[in-house]
């Protein structure tokens, strides 16, 4: 890993992956500066931010604010996004103007000031709905830049990423939204049979990857870096662990799939994945925060936070 402190530029930061990242990096004595459409003084404050991590305006749609970003800083990292599965099948223009116009945007301006770069990739990239078409050949396209255009562009997969900040709306994702009802003993809503098989990994273990792949000198950009646990967990493996670390009562329903998703779907980290991250990255399972801890940590944080999160 080189040592020299860098300047790195995160879109997306004030988000739940964007947010670790960037307290990763700031840990590590990185100067950090997020890049969003608006300024929330509230996690800036309650992450312990101020007077550490700097905040520039701006839209990744916005060419000409990128280009300047982008030149400002030695890394940037891509984690702007439109989220969601069913919740884009109805609205797509969204998310292709920031998931793929976007991210060229900030290709392009890579390009032009030669600096080195990163794009997430999504696990489910072979879902049919707007979010995982999207981000696919936005991290197809990082690849094309590299080969057709010498840029230095990383790609890293996330699988099944939670752990703290990780909100339950306005896109539904797995974990808060068994966590939170679980605290309250509300009824818990799974889609589908909960037979799908997830690869869940602590968000404190994906920022760390994500830093070493941004990070690390020298390491192929001809390859998507993957980062998961292995082995897979069915979604009712989940909610059951969850239950059981919260102590709920809560009643499990099983509703049809929703748009855009797939019931027999499987998303977990390849042999080739561990493999590239042990070779180039040097993290092996062992530095993996163990899945009980991990649970328990962010299940610690929900019921700190539970004020913050409504539920009808």
């Amino acid at each position: 890993m080189q040592n020299k402190i860098k300047k790195i530029l995160v879109t997306g930061g004030q988000g739940f992956i964007g947010s670790h990242l960037v307290d990763n990096l700031v840990a590590k004595g990185h100067k950090v500066t997020i890049f969003d459409r608006y300024y929330d003084d509230k996690k800036f404050k309650d992450y312990g931010w101020k007077g550490k991590v700097r905040f520039r305006l701006g839209d990744v749609k916005d060419r000409d604010s990128i280009i300047e970003g982008v030149g400002f800083n030695d890394i940037t990292v891509n984690l702007a996004g439109i989220l969601g599965t069913a919740e884009t099948v109805n609205n797509p223009i969204p998310p292709v103007e920031v998931n793929i116009v976007g991210a060229i945007n900030i290709f392009h301006a890579l390009k032009e000031h030669k600096k080195r770069g990163f794009q997430i990739a999504v696990g489910n990239y072979w879902m049919n709905n707007p979010y995982s078409i999207t981000k696919s050949t936005a991290e197809r396209l990082a690849l094309m830049y590299n080969k057709e255009h010498g840029t230095d562009i990383r790609v890293l997969r996330g699988m099944n990423v939670f752990g703290e900040r990780q909100h339950h709306r306005p896109v539904r994702k797995i974990f808060p939204n068994v966590v939170v009802p679980a605290l309250l003993n509300k009824d818990i809503t799974i889609y589908g049979t909960g037979d799908q098989v997830m690869d869940l990994i602590y968000v404190k273990d994906f920022a760390e990857v994500l830093a070493r792949v941004i990070l690390y000198d020298n390491i192929p950009n001809d390859i998507i870096y993957e980062s998961g646990v292995g082995g897979g967990m069915t979604i009712n493996k989940a909610v059951d662990l969850i239950l059981k670390t919260t102590k709920s009562k809560s009643k499990v329903n099983r509703v049809p799939m929703r748009a855009g998703e797939d019931k027999h779907s499987v998303v977990e980290i390849s042999e080739k994945g561990w493999q590239d991250l042990k070779k180039h990255l040097k993290f092996y399972p062992k530095d993996l925060t163990p899945m009980n801890k991990a649970v328990a940590q962010s299940v610690a944080w929900y019921k700190k936070h539970l004020k913050e999160f409504s539920w009808d």
